[in-house]
C-alpha cells in the first residue's frame, strides 16, 4: 500500500494533467455539439484501433488451435474429392454403387529432402495413429511418395524424388498405364516408362494415378506431358511429364490407408503359390 501512495505522490502532477484535461474535454463537449461530434469521432477511432489491436493479439495466440481445425476440414475434404475424383477401371452395372476402400491422415512434414538422388521426407504421424509401410502419401496437388517405415510417432517415406519409385500412371484420355519416374535433377521434371507407342497420347494430356498398385486410388492428377517421342525399333514413347506441385515446397501431407490392402496381400500369396 505505501508503494501505492508513493507511486501517486512521485506522478502526481502527470496524474493531475491529464485528470484536467479529462474534464477540460468533457465540459467542452458538454458546452457545444460540434466538439462532441468530433471527440465521439476521435474516441470511436481510437477505441476500435485498441480492438482491432486487441484481436490481432487474440488471433495470433489461437493461430495454432485455428490452423489445426483448418487442417482437420482440410482431411475430410480431401476423402471427399479422392472419392469423387476416382474413376472406375470398368464399367459399373446401373445398381452398383461405386466403392471407395480408402481413408486419409492428415500429417505434417518435419523433413522434405529433395538435393540428393534419393530423397526421404519425415512425417508427424506414426503407428500409434495407425500409419504403417506400404502406404500411400499425398499432397493437396499430387503424390509425395509411399510410407517405407514408422515408429510409434514417425513415419519414414520414400519420396517421389527418389529415382527407385516408381508411381503406376496413365493418362486422362486413355488407359495407357506406364512408370512415373524422377529424371533425378529438377524436381518438377519426370520420365514415364513403358508406355507402348500404339496408343494415342499428346503434349498436355494430364497424367493421374493408374490405380494398378494399392497405394493410390485411380484419378489423382499428377501433372502433364510436356515431351513426347517414339523411340525408333523400340515400340515405346519417351515421355517427359511435368509435375503440378513441386515436391520440394510443401508442409502438409495427407496418408492414405487402403482398408483392402491385406485382403489384397492375401490373394497375391495365393496366386503365387
Amino acid at each position: 500500500m505505501q508503494r501505492i501512495f508513493n507511486a501517486l505522490l512521485q506522478f502526481r502532477n502527470p496524474i493531475l494533467y491529464f485528470f484536467l484535461l479529462g474534464l477540460s474535454f468533457s465540459f467542452t463537449a458538454k458546452q457545444s455539439t460540434f466538439h462532441e461530434f468530433n471527440l465521439q469521432k476521435y474516441g470511436f477511432y481510437f477505441s476500435s484501433r485498441l480492438y482491432a489491436f486487441k484481436d490481432a493479439i487474440g488471433n495470433y495466440y489461437n493461430l495454432k488451435e485455428i490452423n489445426q481445425q483448418l487442417l482437420n476440414e482440410n482431411e475430410q475434404l480431401k476423402k471427399n474429392d479422392l472419392s469423387l475424383r476416382s474413376i472406375p477401371l470398368y464399367r459399373l452395372t446401373n445398381n452398383q454403387s461405386k466403392r471407395f476402400p480408402f481413408k486419409v491422415k492428415k500429417a505434417n512434414i518435419l523433413k522434405n529432402s529433395y538435393k540428393n538422388q534419393r530423397n526421404f521426407l519425415v512425417l508427424d504421424i506414426g503407428s500409434e495413429n495407425g500409419v504403417h509401410p506400404e502406404m500411400g502419401v499425398i499432397s493437396n496437388n499430387g503424390i509425395v511418395g509411399v510410407v517405407h517405415s514408422v515408429t510409434k510417432n514417425y513415419s519414414n517415406v520414400i519420396s517421389i524424388l527418389n529415382q527407385d519409385l516408381k508411381i503406376n500412371v496413365r493418362t486422362n484420355k486413355n488407359p495407357a498405364f506406364g512408370s512415373l519416374v524422377w529424371s533425378g535433377k529438377n524436381p518438377l521434371e519426370f520420365k514415364i516408362e513403358d508406355i507402348v507407342s500404339n496408343v494415342s497420347l499428346a503434349k498436355g494430356d494430364t497424367i493421374i494415378t493408374g490405380g494398378m498398385s494399392s497405394y493410390f486410388p485411380l484419378g489423382i492428377p499428377i501433372g502433364k506431358i510436356s515431351k513426347l517421342e517414339k523411340m525408333k525399333g523400340s515400340g515405346y514413347y519417351s515421355v517427359d511429364a511435368t509435375l503440378f506441385n513441386d515436391p520440394s515446397q510443401i508442409y502438409y501431407a495427407y496418408i492414405l490407408e487402403n482398408l483392402d490392402s491385406q485382403e489384397l496381400k492375401s490373394l497375391q500369396k495365393k496366386i503365387s503359390q
